[in-house]
């Protein structure tokens, strides 16, 4: 009896292409693996999400700048979800400022405030600790090697990307990191 499946490609990891896709793989999931184990500890100890440290992170960057909503949105690593909801439970929090764009009053900028700051310090030293915990286990010099692994990868994301003509998802950032800030509430 013949099956649809064999006239398919054949599916086993030794299939052409398969390289790839198992290397693409284990990228998602690696990543959202950190991203879990990290994201939990920040929530338990901050009622903060991964998606509001990298708002405080891009805009302690800019130190005092006012920043188009639009702009922060594309600096941003962690999937946000709705910015502008976001922005407005962080500006109720006190942790941003915003204002009407003086150039665009259809649009608003924000920045960092004295609140924001202060938080946004205190949690990159537990931050960068708990990634020291989390890849402990992985020696300096593999971590080396991954580093430019995978900086050679996104450059050829990047590249293959750009030659195609195609879009990257905007709703899904660069650094391929998972969950939305809407749905991981305090």
């Amino acid at each position: 009896m013949s099956t649809a499946r064999s006239h398919q490609q054949p599916i086993g990891d030794d299939a052409p292409g398969r390289l790839s896709l198992r290397a693409w793989l284990q990228l998602m999931k690696c990543a959202k693996t950190i991203e879990g184990a990290v994201g939990a500890r920040m929530r338990r100890k901050y009622g903060q999400s991964l998606g509001r440290y990298d708002v405080l992170s891009q805009l302690y960057r800019f130190e005092r700048d006012w920043l188009p909503i639009g702009h922060l949105a594309g600096h941003l690593m962690a999937a946000s979800g709705n910015i502008t909801a976001l922005i407005d439970r962080m500006e109720s929090e006190g942790l941003v400022e915003r204002r009407p764009s003086p150039s665009d009053r259809r649009s608003s900028q924000v920045r960092l405030s004295a609140n924001g700051r202060a938080l946004f310090l205190t949690m990159t030293e537990d931050h960068a600790a708990w990634v020291d915990q989390t890849l402990e286990g992985v020696p300096d010099d593999d971590k080396q090697a991954l580093i430019g692994l995978l900086s050679a990868t996104r450059k050829a994301f990047e590249q293959a990307v750009a030659g195609t003509g195609a879009e990257i998802d905007e709703e899904t950032p660069a650094t391929m990191t998972s969950g939305k800030e809407g749905n991981r509430r305090r």
